[in-house]
């Protein structure tokens, strides 16, 4: 066979499969839609084609994805394609994760080459942590390795923050000063007007850099609640199979539709009512500093005390539930399950082997489950790291500038950079309430459906 330059074309690659079991952003990024299965390819449609094409001349293949070894058999293809007639060399693309247990297999078959694509040595060049590689690690007894991971990503993330933002707070120090000294000045020539002017000017200065500052840190807030929300929808319903399969099957069906509707709760009163009344509450703190009288100090305080009350009721009411339902659903799952094994064990025969294959069965089902829900918290945690690290840093900085200038600004000026600080300690307890209430739910779910094991 030859192309329209008179070029020997002896080289196909075929696609097995459009699955991966990584999500690189540039090759799967968000949204994109995979083939369903009936219109993938059989392994007797694929040996055919190929069959066809050494016919014309084709003499190697190169077995692609996605990524090929995800699919079951890969190794019996490579075997079958071997042996077409004419076909000298049959090679095989991978990401290199499942090589380890599938290389004696795909040996065996008679592969003749491998190619590892290793785009970056670095995990956020190619999309980061992934719930899978978590998993994996946990199942492999590397947990250590993990929370090595966080911590780095936590002290990269608090030292780049630090560079990041303490020019910012640093410029409105220096602008602060500056006010300060020209209402030295004007005081001392006894021009009161020219002083009063001169702190507003820089007054309105400083809010329009804390509002722009602050208003950036809301949508921080937002983004990162958005993002453990949709996470937990995703993960929930394998969870809950999982659940399922470790005996939890009274659990599964009451918990997983309160639990979907706490979600739709949660992200409705985080991102329609608490953020919104967050700016609401840094225009306030700005606007009542802004004179000196004290006129809406207390609305001020009953905005913040409503929205710390909002969050506390949110998550007293959606963990105690999941507490109670643990308590009661789980004896009745142990009930169904002893219930549903005595049973099996009073077969004639095969009422031994019943019962160990049922323990056996729950067991795998336990592990898969505990494994699941302790890197689904872990993967929480890392999506919450940074963007929590960027509110404390803010906040920290905010308390130490009010610090530094309280001892030559006006304290108009002090009680602003101090409610922001305050601000920032707030969106901390929202992301906070977010995410101690997802880990929260998986432990309760966790631990409940153990005592099914326990008992059984």
């Amino acid at each position: 066979m030859r192309d329209q330059y008179g070029r020997t074309v002896d080289y196909i690659r075929v696609s097995i499969t459009d699955r991966c079991n990584l999500r690189c952003r540039y090759c799967m990024p968000e949204g994109i839609e995979l083939v369903s299965m009936e219109e993938i390819l059989t392994y007797e449609e694929i040996e055919r084609i190929c069959t066809a094409a050494a016919k014309t001349g084709i003499r190697k293949l190169k077995i692609t994805g996605g990524e090929p070894l995800v699919r079951l058999g890969c190794a019996e293809l490579i075997g079958r394609l071997k042996q077409i007639p004419g076909m000298e060399q049959v090679t095989l693309t991978t990401n290199g994760v499942l090589l380890k247990e599938q290389l004696p297999d795909l040996k065996a078959a008679g592969l003749d080459a491998v190619n590892i694509s290793l785009d970056s040595l670095d995990r956020d060049q190619t999309g980061g942590l992934s719930f899978g590689s978590v998993m994996k690690e946990i199942m492999d007894g590397n947990l250590g390795g993990v929370l090595g991971e966080l911590a780095g990503r936590i002290r990269e993330g608090f030292f780049s923050e630090i560079r990041t933002n303490a020019r910012f707070v640093g410029q409105i120090i220096l602008l602060a000063f500056i006010g300060a000294v020209f209402s030295g000045f004007s005081n001392i020539f006894g021009s009161g007007h020219v002083s009063e002017t001169g702190f507003y000017v820089v007054y309105l200065l400083n809010m329009v850099f804390l509002a722009a500052s602050f208003f950036a840190s809301v949508t921080i807030a937002g983004s990162v609640a958005e993002e453990l929300m949709e996470f937990m929808r995703v993960l929930l319903p394998a969870y809950f199979l999982a659940v399922a399969m470790a005996g939890g099957a009274f659990t599964s069906t009451a918990v997983c539709g309160f639990t979907f509707g706490a979600i739709g709760v949660v992200q409705a009163v985080v991102s329609g009512v608490l953020l919104p009344l967050m700016r609401v509450y840094l225009m306030l703190v700005l606007a009542g500093n802004l004179y000196r009288e004290d006129m809406i100090s207390r609305t001020t305080e009953l905005l913040r005390q409503g929205i710390l009350w909002t969050l506390k009721t949110m998550f007293g009411i959606i963990v105690g539930f999941h507490v109670i339902q643990g308590l009661v659903l789980s004896q009745a799952d142990a009930l169904k399950n002893a219930s549903a094994m005595r049973l099996a064990q009073m077969i004639p025969g095969m009422g031994a082997g019943a019962g160990a294959i049922s323990q056996m069965v729950m067991g795998s089902g336990i592990l898969i489950k505990n494994t699941a829900g302790a890197a689904a918290v872990l993967v929480l945690l890392f999506m919450a790291a940074v963007p929590v690290i960027k509110l404390l840093v803010l906040m920290f900085l905010y308390y130490m500038a009010a610090a530094v200038m309280q001892p030559v600004c006006d304290k108009r000026l002090v009680a602003c950079m101090t409610g922001a600080a305050a601000g920032h300690g707030i969106l901390l307890k929202i992301v906070g309430c977010s995410l101690a209430l997802f880990s929260v739910t998986i432990a309760v779910l966790c631990a409940s459906t153990n005592a099914v094991w326990y008992a059984g």
